[in-house]
């Protein structure tokens, strides 16, 4: 099936479906939780917590940037990681 057409969805509607395929895996989920707990984290600190390879805690990382869960920001061998606290939000209150 095709693209779906933007003009059919409200903007809450796109929000909720990337919110939900966000939150789609438990790895995403406990990534937002160490997120909320600790307020940033490397890269590398995350595949220790999450128990997982490098290349599969950045698929997760690019999912939660895409649904602007999270801010990452660049460095020499490592990013950091830290929680867009008011899109989060945005989206919690989506869901009461």
């Amino acid at each position: 099936m095709g693209a779906s057409k933007d003009n059919n969805y409200t903007h809450e509607e796109v929000l909720m479906s990337q919110f939900g395929r966000a939150m789609a895996h438990p790895a995403r989920s406990r990534m937002i939780n160490l997120l909320k707990e600790n307020k940033s984290f490397r890269n590398t600190d995350m595949c220790k917590e999450l128990k997982m390879g490098v290349s599969s805690v950045h698929a997760h990382i690019k999912v939660l940037k895409e649904a602007d869960l999270i801010h990452v920001e660049y460095a020499t061998h490592e990013y950091h990681i830290t929680l867009h606290q008011e899109n989060f939000e945005l989206y919690y209150n989506l869901l009461t």
